[in-house]
């Protein structure tokens, strides 16, 4: 019993980083939901892709960091990673490619009225 209480910290640390990807995944596929306008099918594409991503990044993680053992902490870890991603990193990341869209946005309607490009693709 002792052997599996001497590495709880670097296991619950790798499993809260697989869990902060898997917050990153979310993000991903949450922006590219929005942007395409997804309807039914394809938002229920979006969450099946997440499911399984998600799980294999809980595979991926136990496998690293356990040999593929499960234990109670992995799980409470994974989830711990992914809620601080989604709490702390994710609203900044977020807010930081809502700008970056916008001044994308603003961008391509000032190349837009160009007279070049009027040219260009007449």
């Amino acid at each position: 019993m002792l052997f599996h209480t001497i590495g709880q910290g670097s296991v619950f640390l790798w499993m809260a980083v697989f869990g902060a990807f898997g917050g990153a995944l979310y993000l991903v596929l949450s922006g590219v939901r929005k942007a395409i306008c997804a309807g039914t099918w394809l938002s229920l594409a979006a969450d099946i892709a997440f499911g399984l991503g998600l799980a294999a990044l809980f595979t991926l993680g136990l496998i690293t960091s356990t040999y593929g053992e499960f234990r109670v902490y992995c799980l409470a870890g994974f989830v711990a990673g992914y809620a601080v991603f989604m709490l702390g990193a994710a609203w900044i990341i977020s807010r930081a490619a809502c700008r970056i869209c916008l001044w994308i946005g603003k961008l391509v309607q000032r190349i837009s009225k160009t007279r070049l490009t009027k040219v260009i693709f007449r």
